[in-house]
């Protein structure tokens, strides 16, 4: 999976953001402010990525133990699935 074309990320004074431009903002029309970790996964998903690929980067990114970690990816892929902003 990975993001849509046309979902563009970018940070502005210290904070980090994802919009939809294009095609893409035909089905998504708003911003996502994103906190560190979502910003880490959201660049993640520029390129092709499985569920498992990210809770590994963000293991040896954060310390954090992986229950936890797949839980709260999971929870983000999943909204992103529900805003059509990922290809499977």
């Amino acid at each position: 999976m990975k993001l849509k074309n046309g979902i563009v990320t970018n940070s502005i004074d210290g904070e980090s953001f994802a919009i939809a431009t294009g095609d893409a903002a035909k089905e998504f029309n708003g911003l996502i402010k994103n906190n560190p970790t979502a910003a880490f996964i959201f660049e993640l998903l520029k390129t092709e990525q499985t569920e498992d690929s990210i809770v590994d980067a963000m293991l040896e990114k954060y310390e954090v133990d992986e229950p936890t970690v797949r839980a709260d990816v999971k929870e983000l892929i999943d909204l992103l699935k529900s805003k059509n902003l990922i290809e499977d």
